[in-house]
């Protein structure tokens, strides 16, 4: 059974429900329930995304077919334009079933709200033809680019493009050539297509191998004027595109939203982690051919583990809530607040980490096993936390000037 909403949301599908049936969107609850269901299939293709270092069509053909991908996706191009809340609830649902889908989740669909940032003709490049097309990353300033008539040369080589094999467009960080000033405040997006750029097998690592984070190589390619914004998104008003896609959706505070997008499939794995060690632990019996269950520091390790999982789950779904009035009622969002909102999602890996090597002792020897998902889990969310977004520091630091009233 899908597991029930938060109480804010459900007044939400409450009222939009009729508007949602006049133009066949899919309520609130229905996609939540698509995820929910999608979970067994995900747990039965977790080892195959992991050995093949990807997501397969299969699995992204699925998650389309349910509409998921467009649940933040502007209107006009065959989105659904709902709230951050449902966005959150999603993204974990599915990285209970697999961490790797949830982290690729995150990242794409995030994609589609930044577009909705743009000049209308970058979204007709990508969805003119067909509104289901799929954009990667990243956003790191690794590209170097030349003002030419009517747009820019591009050439970099950027690391870590999420789900990339699955895409068709990507939003490539970068610097444009003879401007100066902080870094932050020369950095662009640059959109860009498959077909203008190489993808590099690189992925090697110790978790998360179905995100398959692959390389991409652009060498001098033209990208129009119209496919070049700023980032990161600190000002709606500053984008042409909001001014045709101007639902609240996209007074949403942009950064707050991007990095509940790349942390929260930590949440949502440490919640399948605990689902399968219940399953595990149930009626193991240890060397001694004592019950596990009956031990309890296994019992203290579970409870923990679930603990937590409800508090930052809450703490989430909160945090998605405000980030939605704030755009309903478009008021600025106070820098102490979006301190706040940045540390809190960054503690999520590093904490679900945590919970999940607590569980994994408890689990003993046979939880080292690749052929259990434990292990497997348990390297996902410590990947997870390499993010650069992930690093509790920055925003922990920020927080804590403002606090004191520090401004050098």
């Amino acid at each position: 059974m899908p597991r029930s909403a938060p109480v804010g949301m459900r007044c939400e599908e409450n009222r939009e429900v009729g508007d949602m049936l006049k133009s066949n969107i899919p309520s609130p609850g229905e996609l939540i329930a698509r995820a929910e269901a999608l979970v067994p299939y995900l747990r039965e293709q977790a080892a195959t995304h992991r050995s093949e270092r990807r997501i397969t069509s299969d699995t992204i053909a699925r998650l389309n077919e349910a509409g998921l991908f467009r649940v933040i996706q502007p209107r006009r191009y065959g989105g659904y334009e709902m709230s951050p809340e449902v966005f959150g609830e999603i993204l974990t649902t599915l990285a209970r079933g697999d961490a790797s889908m949830g982290f690729v989740y995150g990242v794409i669909a995030v994609h589609s709200f930044h577009l909705a940032f743009y000049d209308d003709r970058a979204a007709q490049d990508v969805w003119g033809e067909d509104d289901s097309v799929l954009i990667g990353s990243p956003y790191a300033p690794n590209g170097k680019a030349t003002r030419v008539e009517g747009g820019y040369r591009v050439s970099g080589r950027w690391s870590f493009s999420s789900g990339c094999d699955n895409c068709q467009w990507n939003f490539l960080g970068g610097t444009i050539e003879g401007e100066e000033g902080p870094l932050m405040e020369r950095m662009y997006a640059f959109l860009i297509p498959r077909s203008d750029s190489e993808i590099v097998d690189t992925w090697n690592v110790v978790g998360l191998q179905g995100s398959g984070s692959k390389d991409i190589v652009v060498e001098d390619a033209f990208v129009p004027e119209y496919r070049v914004q700023r980032f990161p998104i600190y000002d709606h008003t500053a984008h042409p595109g909001t001014t045709i896609n101007d639902g609240p959706l996209f007074r949403v505070p942009f950064m707050p939203l991007f990095t509940r997008a790349v942390s929260s499939a930590a949440l949502g794995g440490l919640e399948g982690m605990i689902e399968h060690f219940c399953g595990y632990t149930a009626d193991r019996l240890n060397v001694l051919s004592m019950r596990v269950a009956r031990d309890p520091l296994v019992q203290i390790a579970l409870g923990q583990a679930k603990a937590a999982a409800d508090e930052m789950k809450s703490t989430m779904r909160r945090d998605l809530a405000e980030m939605n009035r704030i755009a309903q009622e478009r008021v600025p969002l106070d820098p102490e607040r979006m301190s706040l909102f940045l540390l809190q999602s960054a503690n999520v890996p590093h904490r679900s980490q945590e919970m999940a090597l607590a569980l994994m002792r408890a689990a003993g020897a046979n939880g080292i096993r690749m052929d259990r998902p434990l292990a497997g889990i348990h390297s996902d969310l410590l990947v997870i936390g390499q993010h650069a977004s992930n690093l509790p520091t920055t925003p922990a630091t920020a927080l804590g000037k403002t606090m004191l009233g520090v401004t050098e």
